[in-house]
């Protein structure tokens, strides 16, 4: 489901400290301070460009960490300064890695600050050192529990460590002390879509498009949610309202477009063409772009298409921040830590569920394939589960060979959070970037089952270039080059994996499934060793909600129409397609 824009939760309070406060709190700040904190303040009225360059009369010169800590110490000097203004501004910046040392700091003169605990805990989930921000949040809420936004600000935190119950306590809670603001509400709703409680989440957006008809993050959610279900007429009125109400959310304009045609509301490319005319900021400009490309597209101009797709692609790198020599360190690391990897033993313990991963490269088949499995009765669909590579950067484990107590804490917290909300006796996690934990999986996991989903090159690295992502880590998607080394990145690293675990990976042909389900499908049944189910084989009668942008094609009869979608836009794109390798069925 689409998330609304998430608010900056946290209210600030603008204490005046002692003199002597001030210059110990300053003295602590300058010791800990980092060496280099890219950020513009403001004092005075003139422009303090910190760990970059700035001009003063022309000339150049550098500015480091020792101009904040001079600049630190001065405003520590006097009486009337709040000690916490520097690092909310840092912090409102998202300049966490700066932010942190001076709330560090601020804590070890107040160690029961309710606002520092609360800095400093948002900025360790800004660095990702998710467990420490956890437990700093929550002592923030420990001191403040009736302040909303530490409350929502640890219900965050719970969601992005992949621990969905408590992050709906943390909402639910927030709810009852801001029963009039409905961004808590709209968080409980998509935690509940997560967890698959999609009655309870449908209700609480069917009760707040009630209780605020004007507001249109929530319109924009209750429209994706109807599409989930399958009732795409209340989802129209709700598209439509959102864009009456907030004519300038890129975001509403991307996704009605993930979901519809846009000919199918009013006005829609009128609506769009004025946003494109305006000034924009990258990202807004984004998504104008790719809705866009869904306009012309729809009309068969495929060449102005692909000109606004290039647009889009452009600005989704720039802001995206992907850099492709760090994945290349990550997947070489990544096949060095498992050639010297030994056999280890989790301690055995009764699972109540057995994980199925379904991974490859985004686009490649991988919704059909859980529909088609989700729709045998020991089956539960997952969806993309953001559990496992968060886990394994907390934990540390991605450099050295994996011990025995390593393994099963790894296993241990991801089943936690794979079961939290019941399911079947199999669920499935078709996070796709998980091909490259497949070491991990493989270790702390021995009852999972791997899905390796596969598709033609061509097709499925044009799908990748032409899809809008909502998500982060998708940045190689949006330019040729990178998208190109990092498709040959992959198809070597599973070449590693299946000449490492050979036999523990189930390799799935894409163009072969929707060529021949009625011999795949049960190939693939087999393979996983659950019983033969004739479900299987009709997955656009599954009564499941289809939580993917692909839902429209998971919801119609197996076909072969989006196998050669990529040569519609063979004359603008063949030059870098055509450096992409056949299609062979071998595993990728």
């Amino acid at each position: 489901m689409p998330q609304a824009s998430k608010q900056t939760h946290s209210k600030t309070t603008h204490a005046i400290v002692s003199k002597e406060k001030q210059r110990r709190w300053g003295e602590a700040g300058g010791n800990v301070l980092a060496e280099s904190l890219p950020f513009e303040i403001k004092a005075d009225g003139a422009p303090y460009r910190v760990g970059l360059r700035e001009t003063k009369g022309g000339q150049k010169s550098p500015v480091g960490a020792s101009d904040l800590r001079s600049y630190a110490l001065q405003l520590m000097a006097k009486v009337d300064v709040d000690p916490l203004a520097l690092p909310r501004s840092l912090l409102a910046r998202k300049q966490w890695q700066s932010a942190l040392p001076l709330f560090a700091a601020h804590l070890k003169i107040e160690p029961d600050h309710a606002e520092a605990l609360n800095g400093l805990g948002r900025c360790l989930i800004g660095v990702g050192d998710i467990a420490s921000g956890v437990a700093t949040l929550a002592e923030a809420v420990k001191l403040a529990p009736e302040n909303v936004s530490y409350v929502a600000d640890l219900g965050e935190a719970f969601e992005a460590s992949g621990q969905h119950v408590p992050a709906l306590e943390c909402f639910d809670i927030a709810q009852k002390l801001a029963p009039a603001e409905p961004t808590y509400v709209l968080c409980s709703a998509r935690v509940l879509y997560v967890l698959g409680q999609l009655e309870l989440g449908g209700q609480l957006l069917e009760v707040s498009a009630e209780a605020w008809p004007e507001n249109a993050d929530v319109a924009g959610c209750y429209a994706a949610f109807l599409e989930a279900v399958g009732r795409p007429k209340e989802a129209l009125v709700q598209w439509t309202k959102a864009l009456e109400l907030s004519p300038e959310n890129s975001a509403t304009y991307a996704n009605f477009v993930a979901f519809r045609r846009p000919s199918e509301m009013d006005d829609f490319e009128k609506r769009l063409d004025a946003r494109l005319k305006q000034k924009n900021s990258k990202t807004d400009e984004m998504r104008f772009r790719f809705a866009k490309v869904a306009v012309l597209e729809e009309r068969g101009e495929y060449e102005g298409a692909y000109r606004s797709l290039q647009i889009a692609n452009r600005r989704f790198f720039e802001t995206s921040g992907f850099d492709i020599t760090q994945e290349e360190r990550l997947f070489e690391g990544l096949k060095q830590q498992f050639s010297q990897q030994s056999d280890v033993t989790p301690i055995a313990k009764a699972r109540s569920a057995t994980p199925i991963f379904i991974l490859g490269l985004p686009r490649s088949g991988s919704s059909l394939t859980e529909t088609i499995l989700g729709c045998h009765s020991e089956v539960s669909q997952g969806g993309e589960l953001d559990y496992l590579a968060p886990l394994v950067k907390q934990m540390g484990l991605l450099q050295a060979p994996l011990t025995a107590k390593q393994a099963d804490a790894l296993g241990d917290a991801y089943m936690s959070r794979l079961t939290q909300s019941g399911g079947a006796h199999y669920v499935t996690d078709k996070m796709p970037l998980n091909f490259r934990l497949i070491g991990h999986i493989v270790t702390a996991l021995p009852q999972a089952r791997i899905v390796h989903v596969y598709r033609d090159p061509k097709a499925c690295c044009w799908s990748n270039f032409r899809h809008f992502f909502a998500g982060d880590g998708l940045g190689f998607t949006a330019d040729a080059e990178s998208l190109i080394r990092y498709f040959e990145m992959y198809q070597d690293l599973m070449a590693f994996w299946h000449e490492r675990f050979p036999g523990r990976i189930i390799d799935v042909d894409y163009e072969a499934l929707v060529q021949d389900p009625d011999t795949q499908i049960p190939t693939l049944i087999q393979a996983l060793g659950l019983e033969w189910q004739d479900a299987c084989l009709s997955p656009q009668d599954s009564d499941n909600v289809m939580r993917t942008a692909s839902q429209d094609q998971v919801r119609k009869k197996i076909y072969k129409g989006s196998v050669d979608g990529w040569r519609r836009y063979e004359a603008q794109a063949g030059d870098w397609l055509s450096r992409l390798p056949d299609h062979r069925s071998t595993g990728g």
